[in-house]
């Protein structure tokens, strides 16, 4: 109900330091970016507020960030969780704020529905459909792409990140993947981390 997010949104405020109006547009994004997880605006609080304690990124970096990837990240598979758990990873490596790293996956996730892209994905051994012809979740195939990153030559690397990121993007890129490629990376924390998500805020 209304009521309910307007409750949600005054304790985002207090823990985010977002304004009220932006809190209950954060709230509103996400429940109606999300449609197919039935997020409600409580889940979205508490998964930003558990995020937020476990990693060095904030509450508003990542309301941010949601704020401007998460149709895009809907679009492209990816999951609230999953885009909570990219934003964190790519905050501790970079220092980039929510909205820089928000408007980057916006662009990644939009190019990565390209057929162009997906070809230079597949030459290096990325699969992006699953068996049924289906486009695989974009979380999965950066997974996958960081997997096979450390293995290629410097011009694969160069050329396909620049296919996946743009030109403006690819340092954003990079460091997803080198924390994606690294045995205990803050991606996988920080999904467990919302993935466990009670009520705590």
């Amino acid at each position: 109900s209304s009521l309910k997010r307007v409750n949600d949104a005054m304790i985002l405020t207090r823990l985010s330091g977002l304004d009220a109006a932006n809190s209950v547009q954060t709230l509103t994004a996400a429940v109606n970016s999300f449609t197919n997880e039935a997020l409600k605006s409580v889940d979205v609080v508490n998964r930003l507020a558990n995020v937020d304690a476990a990693f060095a990124v904030s509450s508003k970096d990542l309301a941010d960030s949601m704020s401007r990837a998460g149709a895009a990240a809907k679009s492209a598979g990816v999951q609230f969780n999953e885009l909570l758990a990219i934003t964190a990873a790519v905050q501790q490596r970079t220092a980039r704020g929510g909205a820089v790293i928000g408007n980057a996956f916006k662009t990644i996730f939009t190019r990565l529905q390209r057929s162009g892209v997906r070809e230079s994905l597949e030459a290096i051994g990325v699969a992006t459909t699953n068996l049924d012809g289906s486009f695989r979740s974009s979380a999965a195939v950066l997974q996958d792409y960081a997997r096979v990153y450390k293995n290629l030559t410097d011009q694969q690397k160069a050329y396909t990140a620049e296919q996946v990121a743009g030109v403006r993007q690819v340092n954003i890129l990079k460091s997803l993947i080198s924390d994606m490629g690294n045995k205990y990376s803050v991606f996988d924390k920080a999904l467990g981390t919302a993935n466990r998500t009670t009520d705590q805020a």
